[in-house]
């Protein structure tokens, strides 16, 4: 026990030990994040999903939004809606504004690189070739954290996923494994900012090479046609094919050798298999010290990227992953019992119908937006004022980062390029709005919706000079797929599922923040709120005495 020993050296001190009652806290959190997973497939696949309870065993999805707290109305309260800035606010309970990452990407003017999110030179990666990763960005604290200073190191905190940043942002500071997808050799890392070599129990699973195996395999239906009927293939896919899609997994680019077996079922079902050997191999949930356990599904995102949310094959990764999450519940049930358990699922933002499909079937307004002529556009426009010049340094929506040099050497006051380049963005076809820096700072944005979340999204030292923001309906990207990173609802708009320890069951309609869960999880763990922490307490979510 992990307690034991410090219990034994108090009591023979005469002191007692400051921890919870036992029985008063979960022994262990399980969050889960399923990349790009909007709020209506919980319900528009409903009728395939398995019921919450049958023979003994319980379901998914059906068996969260049934027998679970469901919050029908959560969004994102900022902007970019990606992966780095949404797996920062799941659990720290804060916006770039305070957590500092301000996308998957931005710009340091100090370097004049691009940085990505979760890049760390200072370490090394553990088990791969692959770059090295950690939370050094971050700058405020996690659930994950929390709970590990609360019990003076005694917790597990344990993340896994396909993607860095999605692990990384989700456990923390303090965590005690974090792994991640290396796409070079196959394999499960971590980085020497967390341990110089993985666990046992993550080196057997790399020692099986099931992503080398797995590219033999094809994707097809897990439901009879008919049941897509209310699908539609991508624009670029085959329209009347039987099955009604088919995809081979083998490897189409040798820098990403296993991206097609990740983008798909199987890729799936390896991540919850590696979450379900960290209960064992980490011990989750043994005894009455609380563990956190945090995953991201990624693979509907790359599903979702390629496909669109309309398509049959992101209804197969969704009924299939109601599948996988009925597997683990009734593992977790098993291993710990979920009457232990208290066990959260949201997604990290939506995404976009594809432009194509949008405008051609729906006919919806919607178009696409090349992001380096829009830059080389505003370049133009700006340059009949103050000459010509790269006014505009680097663009990552929603950020514009400006020449701040060339402005300096030109004599002119930063404020008045800022209000140049923004005049200029809203010239252009296809743009919602583009506000400054400096209405940013001084609180002079309009009376909008979305600007709330604009302030919460601004970091002083990493956001752009000015912020540009698309139509709804529009995206900033080419290609055939999607994406998402808009202040709109299909890309802020997901679910919060909420089961198990000291829940209060119910549906909830009242609009919440996805900022929200962290606090909810500090009152169940009886720990203190993250260090940037600015949501609430979902108060329905909890049952009398929390």
């Amino acid at each position: 026990m992990k307690t034991l020993a410090a219990a034994l050296l108090l009591v023979s001190a005469g002191l007692s030990f400051a921890q919870p009652v036992p029985g008063t806290t979960p022994k262990l959190v399980v969050v889960i994040s399923i990349d790009q997973f909007r709020m209506d497939y919980v319900d528009r696949f409903a009728s395939q999903y398995l019921p919450a309870r049958s023979g003994g065993k319980v379901g998914g999805f059906r068996y969260l939004s049934e027998q679970g707290a469901f919050f029908t109305d959560a969004h994102y309260t900022h902007i970019p809606t990606a992966t780095g800035p949404g797996h920062s606010a799941i659990l720290t309970g804060s916006g770039p504004a305070t957590n500092g990452i301000v996308g998957n990407e931005w710009y340091d003017r100090a370097t004049k690189k691009t940085v990505y999110c979760a890049d760390d030179p200072l370490s090394k990666t553990v088990g791969g070739p692959s770059s090295p990763m950690s939370p050094r960005n971050l700058l405020v604290s996690t659930v994950g954290d929390e709970l590990k200073m609360a019990t003076n190191g005694r917790s597990k905190v344990v993340g896994v996923a396909f993607k860095d940043r999605a692990s990384i942002f989700l456990a923390g500071h303090a965590a005690d494994t974090v792994i991640w997808f290396d796409t070079i050799n196959g394999a499960w890392v971590t980085s020497t900012f967390y341990a110089n070599r993985l666990p046992d129990w993550v080196t057997k699973i790399n020692a099986m090479t099931v992503p080398e195996l797995g590219l033999k395999k094809v994707w097809t239906p897990m439901l009879p046609d008919e049941a897509y009927s209310w699908t539609r293939p991508a624009p670029f896919a085959p329209q009347n094919a039987k099955p009604i899609f088919t995809h081979a997994l083998g490897p189409d680019n040798p820098k990403n050798r296993y991206r097609n077996w990740t983008t798909s079922p199987f890729g799936q079902q390896y991540v919850f298999d590696t979450a379900t050997a960290a209960l064992d191999g980490e011990g989750l949930g043994k005894d009455d010290t609380p563990d956190l356990l945090a995953i991201n599904l990624s693979t509907n995102d790359y599903i979702g990227h390629a496909y669109g949310p309309n398509s049959p094959e992101v209804m197969d990764i969704s009924v299939a992953t109601d599948r996988m999450l009925s597997q683990f519940f009734n593992a977790i049930n098993e291993k710990v019992g979920l009457k232990n358990v208290t066990i959260v699922i949201t997604a990290d933002h939506g995404v976009l119908p594809i432009v194509e499909e949008a405008k051609n079937q729906y006919k919806l307004p919607s178009m696409r937006i090349d992001g380096k002529k829009l830059v080389d556009a505003v370049n133009a426009e700006v340059s009949k004022t103050y000459g010509a010049g790269e006014w505009v340094e680097s663009f990552d929506e929603p950020n514009v980062y400006l020449n701040r040099d060339l402005i300096a050497s030109k004599g002119i006051a930063p404020a008045l390029v800022q209000t140049a380049v923004a005049e200029a963005m809203m010239k252009q076809n296809g743009i919602h709005a583009a506000f400054t820096r400096d209405q940013v700072l001084n609180g002079r944005l309009p009376g909008w919706d979305f600007c709330k979340a604009v302030y919460n999204s601004f970091n002083v030292s990493r956001s752009g000079d000015v912020l540009v923001f698309e139509n709804p309906g529009n995206y900033f990207g080419g290609g055939t797929g999607t994406g998402h990173g808009s202040p709109w609802a299909y890309d802020r708009h997901v679910p919060i599922l909420v089961s198990g320890f000291g829940v209060r069951p119910g549906r909830v309609s009242r609009r919440v923040a996805v900022t929200d869960i962290a606090p909810t999880l500090c009152r169940l763990l009886r720990v203190e709120l993250p260090t940037g922490c600015t949501g609430t307490v979902l108060s329905e979510a909890l049952a009398p005495g929390n």
